[in-house]
């Protein structure tokens, strides 16, 4: 089979052990105990799909690259995203990279009185995880006694 018909058969990764499992994301940060970002991350059978939400917050704007009031943003990784608040506290920026093999939740600050916290969720599906782990207990079970005999019979011989 080609690539392209084993992708339409799988969706998640497809490990070289034959494991397939699924994974997602979910990046939040909030300002003064509001959701002002969040950013979703599903990987699907075509790729990586994101969604982002921005929260009610007055006098944010998008994240733009370069200097934005007394922060300098021209070291945002590609495909980023984010929000910018300049006010009278000072400036901060809230950063989600989610794309090119990473997990970013940034926050950028140079104001005063802000509180703000960072939540990243990370979830890995393992379909069968259990029949997985039951099935390597006992072929462990089976080893043990394999080696209890081997041993058993090694101490017979010299008695």
């Amino acid at each position: 089979m080609t690539d392209e018909e084993l992708a339409d058969m799988r969706g998640g990764f497809l490990t070289a052990g034959g494991v397939v499992f699924d994974f997602g994301a979910i990046v939040r940060t909030y300002v003064g105990g509001a959701l002002a970002l969040e950013t979703r991350l599903t990987w699907t059978p075509t790729g990586p799909v994101t969604a982002q939400v921005t929260g009610d917050l007055p006098g944010w704007t998008p994240l733009v690259p370069g200097q934005v009031g007394g922060l300098n943003l021209t070291g945002v990784p590609d495909g980023a995203n984010g929000l910018v608040l300049t006010d009278a506290n000072g400036s901060t920026a809230l950063i989600h990279n989610v794309m090119n093999g990473q997990l970013q939740n940034m926050v950028l600050n140079a104001a005063n009185g802000r509180d703000i916290r960072q939540e990243m969720q990370v979830m890995l599906t393992l379909p069968n995880f259990e029949a997985m782990q039951r099935d390597y207990s006992l072929d462990r079970l089976g080893s043990q006694i394999g080696q209890d005999l081997n041993w058993g019979s090694i101490q017979g011989y010299g008695r």
